[in-house]
């Protein structure tokens, strides 16, 4: 074990060392130092960074392009109220200044602010009408705005100027496909048991349409489980209430064991500040008279840069107790919405997950209180002809319910694909 002699001497070191570090910078001419600092912010040492940056504001408080860039790295970091101050003290100055402009139209658009974004974008364009990046940052806000006629206009006025503008183009693409009112497709589910049953095999197919007051989707549902059929017809509707905020009603019915007789959900989900989201609603499972099941739900989601996380919890009051049960998902989005990886993880019973098993295997209307455990991953990705290829794998441990305490390994597959028309 060191001495506390060695311990101090150790200390001393790295003191003078990082003091002479910092002497070393500070001896820069400012435009040596800028350029240092952003590498520094670009390595990702931005507290180091912004230490640089003052120290230049310090020497020259006009010097705007650092005032700027030091904006830029508090917006980097969710520091938008600093990042909007620095920019604003430089369009007192300067309330023509194209990239303080742009860099605040930024920060209002991480932070979910469109309205606001919208009327600086506006302002940047009545100094630069044909500023590229304005346009094409105007047309995303319109867009989050739900005026994509609007954004389409200033989409197109943007590809006149630059036709090959890549950004440009691909949101271009993006509404093409969002005029696209019709979605159709097809999935199949296979369940492997680790013993005792015999595999499960299950097929939807849907069609889901884009309306002006949200998206409807009917659904069929055809199950074969344990020698037996079953067919469960289903709708899922998503009004939109008002700006970033919107509802989810399901309704299925089915005469088959493999299914709940009547299936109820509704939820409400709303966009909050620093780009989350959350949710509150319920599942209603009617077996028949004397079996039925309401389960309490809601989540919350971040999305951070192409990621998203959402941690949704399920509560069942009942006997003998209140059951629990939770999943976590995290994605990573790549070009789009429709491409990505994700990976989900859960204990407990969920009512979103269209395998109920009926009596003649994992109880439909008491597996809700039974102990399982569960991980998936999930891949989708756009072909050509605007088709969607999704495939799933999955690995769950479950309780079985004639016998519990005992678990049997049931392993998941899942393949879609849809088609937008």
């Amino acid at each position: 074990m060191a001495s506390p002699k060695c311990f101090i001497y150790y200390m001393l070191c790295m003191l003078t060392a990082f003091s002479s570090t910092a002497q070393e910078w500070k001896a820069l001419g400012v435009d040596e130092l800028f350029e240092k600092a952003r590498q520094t912010a670009f390595d990702g040492k931005r507290e180091e960074a912004r230490t640089m940056l003052i120290t230049i504001l310090e020497r020259a408080p006009d010097y705007t392009d650092v005032r700027i860039f030091l904006a830029r790295t508090y917006a980097w970091d969710e520091q938008r109220a600093q990042a909007r101050k620095e920019l604003q003290t430089v369009l007192a100055k300067s309330p023509s200044h194209e990239d303080a402009l742009n860099a605040l139209t930024d920060v209002e658009m991480w932070d979910d602010n469109f309205a606001q974004a919208l009327t600086v974008v506006n302002t940047g364009l009545s100094y630069y009408p044909n500023s590229e990046d304005l346009l094409y940052k105007k047309a995303r806000i319109l867009k989050s705005l739900d005026q994509p006629e609007e954004a389409q206009r200033v989409l197109n006025h943007l590809l006149s100027i630059n036709p090959a503008h890549t950004k440009g183009l691909e949101l271009s693409e993006d509404f093409r496909l969002a005029r696209m009112k019709y979605t159709a497709g097809v999935s199949y589910d296979l369940d492997l048991f680790s013993r005792t049953y015999n595999p499960a095999h299950s097929l939807a197919v849907q069609l889901a349409r884009a309306n002006r007051w949200g998206s409807s989707i009917i659904r069929l549902n055809y199950a074969h489980r344990f020698s037996s059929n079953g067919i469960q017809p289903e709708i899922d509707l998503y009004p939109r209430i008002v700006q970033g905020v919107y509802a989810y009603l399901n309704y299925g019915y089915s005469d088959s064991d493999l299914f709940p007789q009547h299936r109820f959900g509704a939820e409400v989900f709303t966009k909050l500040p620093l780009s989350f989201e959350a949710s509150a609603g319920l599942r209603h499972l009617y077996f028949g008279t004397t079996s039925k099941v309401t389960i309490y739900t809601g989540s919350i989601g971040w999305y951070y840069k192409s990621y998203w996380f959402s941690f949704r919890p399920y509560i069942t009051p009942g006997e003998p107790g209140t059951s629990f049960s939770s999943t976590l998902t995290v994605r990573k989005y790549f070009k789009d919405a429709d491409n990505y990886i994700g990976l989900t993880g859960g204990y407990g019973f969920s009512p979103d997950d269209r395998r109920i098993q009926s009596s003649t295997g994992l109880s439909a209307d008491r597996i809700y209180i039974l102990k399982s455990q569960r991980v998936g991953f999930a891949w989708q990705k756009t072909l050509k002809r605007n088709f969607i290829l999704n495939i799933s794998l999955g690995l769950s441990r479950q309780e079985l319910s004639f016998d519990e305490g005992k678990y049997v390994w049931i392993t998941n597959t899942v393949v879609g694909l849809r088609k937008r028309f």
